[in-house]
């Protein structure tokens, strides 16, 4: 007979990811084994194979739903604005929020993907990119009276995530300078800067 699954599996599972990316933000994935997973969540070793197959899966699984819940998240906050700068900012803002709310989950994202393997990091990047994209056309649609170029763009995209990305090493939530505010910093530095590079730059 099947073994049956218990009515709070989804739970226990996604559970199991935090856990993990606790311990994989601290020690790093190479260094935390599945006895220190199954010790975070107050389990026996053997039973986190009820809800996962091993550390890899644990990775691969916890940056698969970190980063599409991220995709998913941005899309639906730009998709509530009209102009290009509020959908920067509305950009912005959610990518900000994310950072500063789970910064264990996207420390994870953001420096442990290197141990997934070929085929889990392939399924990755094709999210990540959903991101990138959604930041150049963005990005492309501050200067319509420019034809950028996609090397250009993309550099000036990959700046912008250099200003949002890291956020979460340094920013303390108890200081003066609250997400919203950061949040706009951001958007302002970056649209200003932009808005006034000469076409030449650009093209």
């Amino acid at each position: 007979m099947a073994r049956t699954r218990a009515l709070d599996y989804e739970d226990r599972k996604k559970d199991i990811l935090k856990a993990a990316a606790v311990l994989f933000a601290r020690k790093g994935y190479s260094e935390t084994l599945l006895e220190d997973i199954a010790e975070q969540c107050g389990m026996k070793k053997s039973s986190l194979y009820h809800y996962h197959r091993s550390k890899h899966a644990i990775l691969h699984s916890l940056i698969s739903w970190k980063i599409e819940d991220l995709a998913w998240k941005v899309e639906a906050a730009v998709e509530q604005e009209q102009s290009a700068e509020k959908k920067l900012r509305a950009f912005t803002q959610t990518l900000v929020s994310e950072y500063i709310r789970v910064p264990e989950e996207v420390t994870v994202l953001l420096t442990q993907m290197r141990y997934l393997n070929r085929p889990a990091m392939r399924s990755v990047i094709v999210i990540q990119e959903r991101i990138i994209n959604r930041a150049v056309i963005l990005i492309q649609a501050l200067r319509p009276d420019v034809e950028m170029t996609r090397k250009k763009v993309t550099a000036l995209a990959m700046m912008y995530f250099g200003m949002t990305n890291w956020i979460h090493v340094w920013y303390k939530p108890s200081g003066s300078i609250k997400p919203a505010d950061l949040s706009a910093l951001i958007v302002d530095t970056f649209v200003n800067g932009v808005q006034h590079l000469p076409v030449e730059q650009l093209n």
